[in-house]
């Protein structure tokens, strides 16, 4: 395992019933993974790269989830995804998740719905984005921002200028895909000064968080089960939040605030 975080999840899994249930259903789609176990449905973002000898194709369905859980500790980037999406099927499944699920707050539709929650906060400071949103140029307009991405845009910066630029921003806005390929520990020390939100639908609902220095969890709730598979299947990727999943926000400092300091 990589990291004490990646054990301490698997660890808060492992303690619960969903560990020993079989996987019910996998979708691995052009941009979401999803994996469903015991009704509940775990999300991740598919890998942006092409394979066509995955060895264990046709044979995840009633395996044990916390066989694929283990998967957390693999390199290989279909297995790492998979792992993420079984990790929050089976934490959906549980009390803990529930409660802080109803704890946070919705704050609507759309893949940019956190940046418009959080604009009259974010206005004054710099922002840090780790992974380009669609959209986010106008999200974000007239507001200093830096995007870091893997793969590049126009208005991106490569995400290795991350090292150099993210511990000088006063908000980090965290992709929880990072959790898949690994680079999720390491941001989170390089926006240490930074008030961090953890956000997207490959976020583990888990009070954990608050031990790594996370001030806001952004991570979604399944409005629609079935409308979710049907879009994953058919290739969605932003179109998930048209009726099927929806952000809600949580802060970890105990403010009403969303994020608050």
């Amino acid at each position: 395992m990589p990291d004490a975080l990646y054990r301490a999840l698997e660890q808060e899994a492992a303690a619960s019933e969903g560990w020993q249930q079989p996987v019910e259903q996998v979708c691995i789609g052009q941009v979401w993974t999803l994996v469903r176990v015991a009704g509940q449905t775990g999300l991740c973002m598919t890998p942006q790269s092409y394979s066509r000898t995955l060895p264990w194709s046709g044979t995840l369905c009633g395996r044990p989830a916390g066989e694929l859980i283990g998967w957390l500790s693999s390199w290989q980037p279909f297995e790492s995804a998979l792992a993420v999406a079984t990790l929050n099927a089976v934490l959906a499944g549980t009390e803990t998740a529930r409660a802080l699920m109803q704890e946070a707050t919705p704050v609507g539709a759309g893949n940019l719905a956190v940046f418009h929650a959080l604009r009259e906060q974010i206005v004054a400071g710099r922002i840090g984005i780790i992974g380009r949103y669609p959209g986010l140029e106008r999200a974000l307009e007239g507001i200093d921002y830096l995007c870091f991405e893997r793969a590049p845009g126009t208005d991106d910066l490569p995400d290795p200028a991350a090292e150099y630029l993210l511990p000088d921003c006063d908000w980090a806005f965290i992709t929880a895909s990072a959790l898949a390929n690994k680079t999720l520990p390491r941001l989170l020390q390089l926006g240490a000064r930074a008030r961090r939100v953890l956000m997207g639908p490959s976020l583990p609902w888990s009070p954990l968080w608050q031990r790594w220095g996370v001030s806001c969890l952004a991570g979604v709730e399944v409005l629609d089960d079935a409308r979710l598979w049907q879009t994953v299947s058919e290739g969605g990727g932003v179109r998930i939040f048209e009726g099927s999943v929806g952000y809600r926000l949580l802060s970890l400092s105990g403010s009403s605030q969303p994020c608050a300091s």
